[in-house]
């Protein structure tokens, strides 16, 4: 076996916003095999999947990269990025490599190999495989219509990807969408680790600091793989590492903490045992992985839903907050009197009341004693959706209620404009899985030289 492997997280989420640099640069000191970051989510909602659009800054992703390849590359560390640009979409992997490959220019860093894996597909890729595709956070069987509907495509690859990257002789890999963990888990299992343990340990390390406490965030954490167990620590001196804190890290964003399925198989905690190696570091033992006898990759799909404007307005008269619910049926029949009752949607969510937790809100009961109303106007086009958020905002000081005594709206609003985003409507139309023949099958690669 290889001796241990040491893993730095530069950060949770990289260009979200400027990691710190004292904990980085402690960890470098340490000498990991790899520098790795996670740089994209699910949690962004559908809108940069389907539109294309970045979601951070390109200064800030240059900021972090520019560290991590100045951290590495001299002490002979692979410099490993997951889920580019957000969603992981081609481009943004084109993106990452403009930077990395001006980064490496301007500092002298190089020759390099920096591989690019690309994990978007086209609809014909789902067409093929219609057959072979079920429904994961979606609920609803993947059809034909939907796919056409779709506007862009992304799969959640394995570590098999990063390991060719590897064999292929990559200092640096940049890749389209991931599973969190294979990225961080990639170098680790290349060098000969238990796929278990190095799976497990890139899941507890891929948010950065979540893993410690107390929660700083944008610092730097530190995964040992070893032969039979691994280590993690934090690299903020104000922060350690507690047995309730890293076994807690498997709860998130987990249905099941014991049992986490991914491509290719399970990892499997049920036997995970959770010890203090000191009053920072965590040590982690006993964790599975199963092979599963079929190998199924996360499909993400978004498609346009329409254009998209906004209303804010708040309201502290009691009576016109409870009468809320008639205010919003009012102005959406009004909507429908002028535009018809299709081809438009209608949203409201009540800040003080429900907009949370919406229906499952248990306070309701008791009336707040102001709320904020934002109401999302969408319709298959600008001008459409301008004027149902014409019809929002005078309907919010002119409806008519049982009780109501003045003339004019107890409505307050920033200001008479309508809010106009720059961002479309979007909605998640593939959450479903793949099952593929070849790990290989969604992902394509290029190894290029920089100098």
């Amino acid at each position: 076996m290889a001796g241990d492997v040491a893993v730095l997280c530069s950060t949770g989420s990289l260009g979200l916003t400027p990691f710190h640099e004292e904990s980085f640069w402690a960890g470098v000191e340490r000498r990991p095999q790899s520098i790795a970051a996670d740089a994209g989510s699910g949690d962004i909602g559908p809108f940069y999947l389907g539109s294309g659009s970045w979601y951070n800054p390109r200064d800030w992703e240059e900021h972090d990269l520019r560290l991590m390849l100045q951290g590495a590359i001299p002490n002979g560390a692979k410099v490993v990025i997951g889920s580019a640009g957000g969603a992981g979409l081609d481009k943004a992997v084109d993106r990452y490599f403009e930077i990395v490959a001006d980064v490496i220019r301007r500092d002298g860093l190089g020759p390099l190999k920096v591989a690019r894996i690309y994990s978007e597909v086209d609809k014909d890729w789902l067409y093929d495989r219609l057959d072979r595709i079920s429904p994961l956070g979606a609920p609803w069987q993947l059809t034909k219509e939907l796919i056409d509907e779709t506007s862009r495509v992304v799969t959640m690859i394995g570590v098999e990807p990063y390991l060719k990257a590897l064999e292929a002789g990559a200092d640096v890999i940049l890749a389209g969408r991931s599973c969190d963990d294979v990225l961080f888990a990639a170098v680790p299992v290349w060098l000969g680790k238990d796929m278990a343990l190095s799976l497990h340990m890139g899941k507890t390390i891929e948010c950065g600091p979540l893993c410690a406490t107390p929660v700083i965030q944008r610092e730097s954490v530190m995964g040992v793989v070893r032969d039979r167990d691994f280590l993690v620590e934090p690299l903020h001196p104000g922060q350690r590492c507690t047995i309730a804190s890293v076994a807690g890290h498997a709860l998130y964003e987990r249905l099941d903490p014991y049992h986490q399925p991914g491509p290719g198989g399970e990892l499997d905690l049920t036997a995970a045992v959770f010890d203090e190696e000191s009053d920072r570091v965590v040590r982690v033992s006993g964790t599975r992985w199963h092979s599963a006898p079929r190998y199924r990759l996360k499909v993400e799909g978004a498609a346009r839903i329409g254009a998209r404007k906004l209303v804010l307005f708040g309201l502290r008269d009691p009576l016109s907050i409870a009468h809320l619910d008639d205010i919003f049926a009012a102005i959406e029949a009004e909507v429908a009197r002028i535009l018809g009752p299709e081809g438009w949607q209608l949203n409201f969510r009540v800040f003080g009341r429900d907009a949370i937790l919406g229906s499952r809100e248990v306070e309701r009961a008791h009336p707040p004693h102001e709320v904020a109303v934002l109401a999302e106007a969408i319709a298959a086009d600008e001008n459409l959706a301008m004027h149902i958020a014409k019809l929002v905002k005078y309907g919010s000081m002119r409806v008519h209620y049982e009780g109501k005594l003045g003339i004019a709206g107890g409505a307050a609003l920033p200001g008479d404009e309508v809010l106009s985003p720059q961002q479309e409507a979007y909605r998640w139309t593939i959450d479903h899985l793949v099952e593929v023949a070849d790990p290989m099958e969604s992902s394509r690669m290029t190894v290029e030289v920089v100098s």
